[in-house]
Order: structure tokens, then C-alpha cells, then sequence
């Protein structure tokens, strides 16, 4: 067990998660974590963050529900979406140019 950095660390993930309340998706996909391909699960959906769970859905469908504590996740690097990481599972959320509800 680490001393320092690991509550921040914490924090920081789940200020990240709930950023996304409201926040549009334009493609959600499964990604391969042997050979990084991806998948589409689903397009044209939203960001909805509750008290303890992230939920992406796209069209009408809920297609990934999970708790904010099991989640690990990470901007990329280009900041057109988010990977969401839980165990092995890997995910990857493109963002709309826009956010829903919300202007920029």
C-alpha cells in the first residue's frame, strides 16, 4: 500500500468520471487488449453519471454500467474521448463536439 499519491490518484479519476454527466458519445467500443482493435457497441448516445455509477447509453440502450470505484480512466491524448477501464475489460468513448444540456 502506497502513503501518498493514491488518494489523489483516486480523486482525480473520479472528478474525471463525473465530468462526463450530460456529456455526448458519437461512437462507444469494446477495444481488444491483445491486439488494440476495437468494436462498436454503439453510436450516437450519452454520458449519465449517478451517485456511484457511470452509464453510457446510445440509442435507447444502455450499453456499459458500472461504479465509479471500479473504473480507471484516461483521457486520450488527442482529448476526442475517454478509455474506461474495468479489470480487463477496456472501453473507448469518443466524445460529440458538443456536450448535451451544456454549452462549452
Amino acid at each position: 500500500m502506497k502513503l501518498f499519491g493514491r488518494k489523489k490518484e483516486t480523486d482525480e479519476n473520479l472528478a474525471l468520471l463525473r465530468r462526463l454527466d450530460r456529456r455526448g458519445v458519437s461512437i462507444f467500443a469494446q477495444r481488444d487488449p491483445a491486439t488494440y482493435q476495437e468494436r462498436i457497441l454503439g453510436r450516437g448516445g450519452a454520458f449519465s453519471v449517478t451517485e456511484d455509477e457511470l452509464i453510457v447509453s446510445c440509442g435507447n440502450q444502455i450499453l456499459f454500467r458500472r461504479k465509479l470505484k471500479e473504473i480507471r480512466a484516461g483521457e486520450l491524448m488527442n482529448l476526442s474521448g475517454i478509455c474506461l477501464n474495468v479489470g480487463e475489460e477496456r472501453y473507448v468513448a469518443y466524445y460529440t463536439d458538443g456536450t448535451l444540456g451544456r454549452k462549452k
